[in-house]
């Protein structure tokens, strides 16, 4: 039953990602939480060789890649989600939204069939076989690494409170953070997983949890309302 007492949020994305998801969510709700940061991701940015000209575009399928990557110079990205996007253009690239993930990205660029040489900037990490199944369908594009995902351990706070807490939250937002978690928490029984996608949710044991939600699109405005489902549902 619903108390006074906030529910402990185990925040799982690398600092500043999880602090915008936290700031994004309206007030009351953050007033029902107890966040705890622990990343499970750590960004090691990587040095390879990058040579785009004036006519090349780019495609971003995290705000990571477009970070770790150059200015756009008014050159075009494609983009996965409405984050990434907002990044992208932030960065001076002609950005558009073309997918929510890897599978409409892939169909979109299909579609569209640009000339232009394409470069995938993102993680060593990646989903989707982007490049591959892009240059099967007659593109020219390459893949290229900007930076590292490291795993992390859970944070000791966060391992207390997961051990000692009835109820705790946990956003979830791909599917190796996902099944990293799964292995790390000291208990699941009270865990109230939140995933981002179909794909995180496999990644999770759903009988051993408190309960498992899935978001109704692949974004963190949907995320952060199936937090507020979670909440209410449960009367947390």
């Amino acid at each position: 039953m619903a108390n006074n007492a906030p529910v402990p949020l185990i925040l799982t994305r690398p600092q500043a990602a999880s602090e915008a998801f936290l700031a994004r969510l309206p007030a009351p709700l953050r007033a029902r939480l107890a966040p705890v940061f622990s990343p499970l991701i750590r960004i090691e940015h990587l040095s390879p060789t990058l040579s785009m000209g004036p006519q090349d575009g780019a495609v971003f399928t995290s705000a990571n890649g477009v970070n770790a990557g150059p200015d756009g110079l008014g050159r075009t990205a494609y983009c996965v989600g409405p984050a990434t996007t907002a990044a992208a253009q932030a960065r001076g690239w002609t950005a558009r939204q073309a997918g929510t993930d890897a599978d409409s990205l892939v169909a979109t660029l299909q579609s569209l069939h640009p000339t232009t040489r394409l470069f995938h900037l993102s993680g060593v990490h990646t989903r989707g076989d982007i490049a591959h199944r892009l240059t099967q369908a007659g593109l020219r594009i390459s893949h290229i690494a900007l930076y590292d995902q490291q795993l992390c351990p859970l944070t000791k706070a966060a391992t207390q409170v997961i051990a000692t807490a009835p109820r705790v939250i946990v956003p979830l937002f791909s599917p190796r953070t996902a099944a990293h978690f799964a292995t790390s928490a000291p208990r699941l029984s009270n865990v109230h997983a939140i995933a981002l996608s179909p794909a995180v949710a496999q990644k999770l044991p759903a009988a051993a949890l408190a309960d498992l939600t899935t978001a109704a699109r692949p974004d963190a405005q949907a995320m952060g309302d199936a937090l507020a489902n979670t909440i209410q549902r449960n009367r947390l």
